[in-house]
């Protein structure tokens, strides 16, 4: 194999990188293709590249590349990427060739080194999956077809930061018993028996990797449906394909790793959200539904192809030969009816053990690739299992019943080879097969700037004219007159729906007169709606009235609390005033202050003493001069005051928080009831330093514990913890008893 680059690139791939980059056609290309970005930058009337978005930056490069498709500068490119790349590989079978002497032909070196330059690009850029669409009809390589269904079936559809892998892992490293089904020894019993007694999966066989992988998908698969029921026996069969792929990559006497059982639970869980309903075929009225509009369509394909397997299927499930119909709409019936019994568990289970190995992995691959093609797998669905029937045909004529039918194509079905399908698909089916998927790889690049939506997709911009510059007045005329027409249309189909109803209803009137119904007249209907309007107008006056009032009462008593507030301010104030032994000031403020003012006075205040509050009359002036020699009382800082309401304040939450708990005056049962939980926090620390002698052998150290892989800490935690669970209900079995005892 070739030496990988420092990117995980093959060797020659880099090499063959390096030379296009070189050559002149690449430059002229590149040149073309800056003239194109910037033509569009000038005509979106930005200035630099750098100021787009990257999901813009993208858009403009699709869009100039598909200007200079099949251009002259385009075509050389082609011709010189196709001969260097030729000339790389060569270059590089040959030097293997020469230096490693390898015991593979020179063709089988060039397709693996091919094969591995595609898995390189593949991984680093998975949006180029649609690529494989080259692959339609073809079996992928094993290391290739499992990087595409890889790429097909990653649950990229929410998001995936949690992914199915993702949450899957970190369900194991959390809580692995929510990963184990209810019934996993059930399936593990039918994974054991599907897998020795199936001939078409003989290969899997004798490894204890893929039936340990088989049982711990199918069973997380189970959990995460959250249902008593079983899991389908279907479901056993349709993980089966997965295991075949993943095969390389389980250990033969050995479980599989965590990573690989995640792979292949994402892959799994996404096939089975994807599959159409007429695969997974529930039994619900949808799902039958969608059944026979399968079965139609093969039925059809099957009558247009080969008349002489459907001859063959309608003598089978005839009532008998005397009673055969012999109308055209006749043997239809009959032969839906016998494709319906024949194909349904050929699609429940999607082939498996109705055909060998290569040839169901064939059909998955091809499946598979075309998953995000809209009705691609039905289409392939409906061809395999008409090429089916038509490969047994010869068979189908010699059985004698239907039951022997369905037997046999389960027998027959697994000689078909790979080669058989492949040649009739290539002569009936190929060309419409390929261009439903090339169809959207096809499509127009849609349009960014709003000036452009008027003018076709980029083809050939050189030879266009540029499109005239819209004002953003002009614009938003024609956006207001869009929207003008769409209200319009809109009101058209409102008045046509009133009118509809209208109508109705008066065909119902109509038709109840008939029958003798006596119904009130239009006069009688007006008087009535004129009777309910006047009772909701005089029903909205009265409580207009009710709400003035309470309007009312609420403005009244606004004004006395700010006037009782304002006198209770100015009694304080006064006080305040006796208590310093000075002449009042002078009111600064109104009459009738606010409740906001009221509270940050009184915050900002000190509180008045006890000897404030006594009335006491005016000193004389020789006992005023005295007290003014006095030293005054200290009065609080902001500060200090700030820490005294605040402390205040906890003491009354505190004292409201015991008083809750305990009730008033129980200071007694606050006390039991401490003593009562410091006695079972210290029984409580006895019970674990005994647990860890118990399981443990001895008392842990600090630290010890944390010291443990995570398996043995959560194993020794459950069962310390049942020890613990244990003596807790004997000491409490042993109080009850005494308590009995003593009444």
């Amino acid at each position: 194999m070739a030496t990988g680059g420092p990117q995980g690139y093959p060797k020659w791939l880099l090499n063959c990188k390096q030379s296009v980059n070189d050559s002149k056609d690449w430059n002229v290309f590149l040149r073309e293709l800056h003239d194109a970005i910037q033509q569009q930058l000038t005509e979106s009337h930005v200035q630099y590249f750098s100021d787009l978005s990257e999901a813009e930056k993208e858009l403009f490069m699709q869009r100039a590349t598909k200007a200079l498709e099949g251009g002259t500068s385009y075509n050389n490119l082609m011709k010189k990427v196709s001969i260097l790349m030729d000339q790389s590989l060569n270059e590089e079978v040959s030097r293997q060739l020469l230096e490693e002497s390898p015991m593979d032909t020179k063709s089988d070196l060039i397709i693996e080194n091919a094969e591995e330059g595609a898995l390189s690009l593949l991984k680093k850029w998975p949006d180029m999956k649609e690529k494989l669409h080259v692959c339609l009809n073809q079996p992928l390589p094993p290391p290739l077809r499992q990087l595409a269904w890889r790429l097909h079936l990653s649950d990229t559809k929410v998001d995936y930061l949690w992914s199915l892998r993702k949450k899957y892992i970190d369900l194991l490293n959390t809580n692995p018993r929510a990963a184990i089904s209810p019934y996993d020894y059930e399936i593990s019993q039918k994974c054991d028996q599907l897998l020795n007694s199936e001939p078409t999966l003989s290969d899997l066989k004798g490894s204890v990797g893929n039936f340990y992988g088989m049982k711990a998908v199918l069973s997380y698969h189970h959990s995460a449906q959250k249902t008593k029921n079983r899991l389908r026996d279907v479901d056993h069969l349709l993980v089966v394909p997965f295991i075949q792929v993943a095969d390389t990559s389980m250990p033969k006497k050995e479980p599989p790793s965590g990573r690989v059982v995640a792979l292949l639970v994402e892959e799994f869980e996404t096939f089975m959200k994807e599959r159409p309903g007429f695969v997974e075929d529930s039994g619900s009225d949808l799902h039958n539904e969608e059944v026979r509009a399968f079965i139609d369509k093969v039925a059809t394909m099957l009558t247009a192809k080969y008349p002489e397997s459907v001859k063959n299927i309608v003598e089978k499930f005839s009532p008998s030969k005397e009673k055969i119909v012999a109308t055209e709409a006749g043997n239809q019936a009959v032969l839906r009816e016998g494709l319906m019994t024949i194909c349904r568990p050929m699609l429940r289970s999607l082939f498996v053990t109705y055909l060998n190995p290569n040839t169901l992995l064939y059909v998955w691959d091809n499946y598979i690739i075309g998953l995000d093609t809209p009705g691609f797998t039905t289409e392939w669905l409906a061809i395999v299992l008409v090429t089916i029937l038509a490969l047994t045909k010869d068979k189908i004529k010699e059985a004698s019943s239907a039951a022997v039918l369905e037997k046999m194509l389960q027998t027959e079905g697994c000689k078909i080879t790979v080669p058989q399908i492949q040649y009739e698909v290539k002569q009936h089916y190929y060309k419409d097969l390929f261009s439903m998927l090339t169809r959207d790889s096809k499509a127009a690049i849609p349009v960014l700037d709003p000036t452009q939506a008027q003018h076709p997709p980029w083809r050939h911009w050189y030879n266009d004219v540029i499109p005239p510059f819209t004002k953003p007045q002009d614009r938003r005329k024609a956006r207001e007159e869009r929207e003008a027409e769409r209200e319009r249309l809109a009101q058209q189909q409102r008045d046509a729906e009133t009118a509809r109803r209208e109508q109705e209803a008066r065909d119902r009137r109509t038709r109840l007169r008939q029958y003798g119904v006596n119904l009130p007249t239009r006069k009688d209907e007006e008087e009535e709606f004129l009777k309910m309007s006047a009772l909701d107008r005089q029903r909205v006056e009265q409580e207009r009235i009710k709400l003035e009032e309470q309007i009312q009462e609420e403005r009244r008593r606004r004004v006395e609390a700010e006037r009782h507030a304002a006198s209770e301010i100015e009694r304080l104030r006064l006080e305040v005033a006796a208590l310093k032994n000075q002449k009042p000031p002078t009111p600064a403020y109104s009459p009738a202050p606010s409740v906001s003012s009221y509270i940050s006075r009184q915050l900002l205040a000190p509180p008045p003493s006890r000897i404030s509050t006594q009335t006491a009359p005016r000193p004389p002036p020789q006992q005023v001069v005295v007290a003014k020699a006095r030293t005054p009382t200290p009065v609080q800082t902001p500060v200090e005051q700030k820490n005294k309401i605040v402390s205040d304040f906890l003491n009354r939450v505190l004292f409201g928080i015991n008083k809750v708990a305990h009730a008033e005056d129980q200071v007694v049962e606050k006390e039991e009831l401490d003593r009562a939980t410091q006695g079972y926090l210290v029984q409580n620390v006895r019970d674990i330093k005994q647990a860890q002698k118990e399981v443990f052998g001895q008392q842990l150290k600090p630290g010890e514990f944390d010291k443990l892989p995570p398996k043995d800490q959560q194993d020794k935690s459950e069962a310390m913890i049942r020890l613990m669970q244990k003596w807790r209900e004997e000491r409490r079995a042993k109080e009850l008893a005494r308590d009995k005892d003593a009444f």
